[in-house]
């Protein structure tokens, strides 16, 4: 029998609060890991919210120790004697403080691999500015975008903060992987503000000397939620022919409405507002022609990338989350990476020298557009040897890049490419010798895709038995919607994501959160693999999905109902806050964030806007006459938590962006230079690494290996 534990007696210490080093934590511990938690004394401030505290902290022990005494800090270094890994969270400067810097601990135990997220980096302007999630939000033009131009929202989830943890996983899971071959430990470091950039990279990307462009309400049919009979919403986000015809043949529109995306003046309609108007208001009359439960009984026998816009209690209660173990026992959001190990053995040792944590291992790439290909593109920054492999004339997503250039241009940078014609046998056998050759192969085809090309895991696995198959998928391996094709905004509404976002009404997100969280799951869970494999045990399968990300985003509002059979509405009626001290307020020339969580920081408020009374008209009153720079400057003075919410096109003007250079400019040979979010993690020995563009796919015997 596989054994349960793919980490068993790996060590981990947290000396965390909040949400991020916790989540990192927790996801060693779900894979068996050892993890203990230390908190200060009267324990992490998430203990006087039970749901919150409960949605981060699965599977630990937990000791209070009081770090600042000689007792508690010798206590916490006897324990940390025996560990792999100590992952903190706490202010930039406190371990130092403390007396157990983490690079004390290293030089104390040279094998030690430690980790520290904070809100901005640990250098910069910004090392010591308030760190709350919708402060990081505002900074990272992730209240504002595609589906609302500058009228900011308030963000209800911790993307920030999971997003971070991740990158954490990450770092330190190919540092203990260099570790196994070399003996010496290193420092891993990242931020939620570099986190988030990565989640909202899209947005940002762009050419440079020219700004984001400003998006607005999307008038695409393509990206649109579509009234049901019944008043309810159901959302349509497609991507390359196929997906379209799927979309056509559920609603019965006759000749596709002559749309080809591999047709480049086909394409040019989705540029063309009369043809979009004239669609959009003809799939608007086919939707309105049935409720919502109507249309998903019928996704049941034609699948497309559509998902009615369900809340989170219909999606905690479908059939779809008890076939896939989404929920833990308890019935909070389970563990999202699902590595499956096979028999003990070992496989070749890979030595890399200095080029990356990850070198000398090698991964084939099979995927598209962004979860799969974003999770492989981290793989080789970290430093492993990734190949492209595309079918002639370039993956979905290259085939948009005339239309969105982000998706492929973002996610498949580092990598070399290969060209391949899999119906062909002479490619089929260049794809097998390349397989056989590799590590890991990833994948994130929609359900049958490769058994009806007879190169599906089993025939993959039958050429190299030690292979990691990673698999992303968007609503995971089974149950109703398995085969059903999805994009990040189809997710976001079958999940409830977009209902939570919306108090209560569809509003998406304004980014691909999702596509960009399960490329880190997906990564972070490969890492470890190739971890539990170096120590002795071979893995067969990884796999993530969109479907989990998306849960795992809103683990405290399932916490809540877990715990009090209710949940609270954290965006407010107008989506702009959930409290007078906690909202976005429109200045003069902008909009700011104010999240003043103490009594002390509230009653700062009051005074720096010359208030006697605490509410939304009065701060609103106070703040609209005011510049945005005026009014973070009366805040900033009396030490309010303020931030300037910022659209995306202003992302690159931060003092933190500026001063550490985490925007980057790629060259594409062909399509010329774009800039780019960089990498946002750090490792102190084995830095990653931007290897080159994306690749164009081109027909290539070298890319291979021949």
């Amino acid at each position: 029998m596989a054994p349960e534990a793919p980490l068993d007696g790996l060590r981990v210490i947290e000396i965390g609060q909040y949400v991020a080093a916790p989540y990192a934590a927790t996801l060693f511990a779900d894979q068996g890991a050892d993890v203990l938690k230390i908190e200060r004394p009267g324990g992490d401030p998430y203990r006087r919210e039970p749901a919150r505290f409960a949605a981060w902290n699965r599977g630990k022990r937990s000791v209070e120790l009081d770090l600042a005494s000689t007792e508690g800090r010798a206590e916490a270094l006897d324990v940390i004697d025996g560990a792999d890994v100590v992952v903190e969270n706490l202010r930039p400067g406190a371990m130092e403080r403390l007396g157990i810097s983490t690079d004390a601990l290293r030089t104390r135990h040279p094998g030690l691999v430690t980790c520290s997220i904070s809100a901005y980096g640990r250098s910069g302007p910004s090392r010591d500015d308030p760190g709350w999630e919708p402060l990081v939000h505002a900074r990272a033009g992730a209240q504002q975008g595609i589906f609302t131009g500058a009228e900011p929202i308030w963000l209800p989830f911790p993307m920030a903060s999971v997003a971070a943890a991740l990158l954490a996983v990450i770092g330190i899971g190919a540092a203990l992987v260099k570790r196994e071959s070399t003996g010496y430990g290193q420092h891993v470091e990242t931020s939620l503000f570099e986190a988030l950039l990565y989640l909202n990279a899209g947005p940002v990307f762009h050419r440079p000397g020219h700004r984001p462009r400003v998006f607005r309400q999307t008038r695409s049919p393509i990206l649109h939620t579509y009234a049901t009979r019944d008043g309810r919403g159901m959302q349509v986000n497609l991507s390359g022919t196929e997906r379209w015809r799927e979309l056509a043949r559920l609603i019965e529109l006759e000749d596709d409405g002559g749309l080809d995306f591999s047709d480049p003046a086909s394409l040019a309609k989705l540029s063309d507002r009369a043809w979009c108007d004239g669609m959009r208001e003809e799939l608007g009359r086919r939707f309105a022609g049935r409720t919502a439960d109507e249309w998903e009984a019928a996704l049941l026998l034609a699948p497309a990338a559509v998902a009615k816009c369900s809340t989170l209690e219909e999606w905690l209660a479908h059939a779809q989350v008890q076939a896939n173990d989404v929920l833990s026992p308890g019935g909070l959001a389970g563990p999202p990476l699902r590595i499956r190990t096979g028999k003990p053995g070992r496989v070749r040792p890979r030595h890399g020298g200095v080029n990356g944590a990850l070198a000398g291992h090698r991964v084939v790439d099979m995927s598209s557009f962004w979860a799969g290909p974003l999770a492989a593109r981290y793989l080789a920054e970290l430093g492993a040897d990734v190949v492209k492999v595309e079918p002639p004339g370039g993956e979905g997503a290259y085939q948009l890049m005339p239309v969105l250039p982000n998706i492929y241009m973002d996610a498949n940078r580092s990598k070399r490419g290969l060209t391949l014609d899999v119906r062909c046998d002479e490619d089929r056998g260049r794809l097998f010798d390349l397989v056989g050759a590799a590590d890991v192969v990833v994948e994130n085809a929609v359900a049958g895709t490769w058994e009806h090309l007879g190169l599906d895991e089993a025939s993959l696995r039958a050429v190299n038995p030690t292979l990691v198959y990673a698999r992303a998928k968007g609503f995971g391996l089974h149950g109703p919607m398995a085969s059903r094709p999805s994009f990040d905004y189809v997710v976001q509404a079958a999940t409830g994501m977009e209902m939570t976002q919306g108090g209560g009404h569809p509003q998406p997100v304004n980014f691909t959160a999702n596509d960009y969280g399960t490329g880190l799951h997906l990564a972070a869970g490969i890492v470890l693999a190739l971890l539990v494999r170096m120590r002795g045990t071979l893995v067969s399968t990884v796999e993530a999905s969109l479907m989990m990300t998306a849960t795992v985003f809103q683990s405290e509002h399932i916490a809540q109902l877990a715990l009090h059979g209710e949940r609270h509405d954290d965006v407010g009626e107008d989506l702009k806050g959930p409290t007078p001290a906690c909202r976005l307020y429109e200045a003069a020339d902008g909009w700011i964030v104010v999240c003043a969580v103490t009594d002390v920081q509230r009653g700062a408020l009051l005074d720096a806007l010359e208030l006697t009374e605490l509410s939304v008209p009065a701060l609103s009153s106070a703040i609209e006459s005011l510049t945005v720079d005026a009014a973070c400057s009366r805040l900033h003075s009396r030490r309010v938590p303020v931030a300037v919410s910022v659209h995306p096109n202003a992302v690159l003007d931060d003092k933190e962006v500026q001063s550490r250079d985490l925007l980057i400019t790629v060259r594409h040979p062909a399509a010329g230079p774009y800039v780019q979010v960089g990498i946002p993690l750090q490792l102190s020995e084995d830095r990653p690494a931007v290897k080159g563009p994306a690749p164009s796919p081109v027909r290539s015997r070298k890319a291979a290996g021949a």
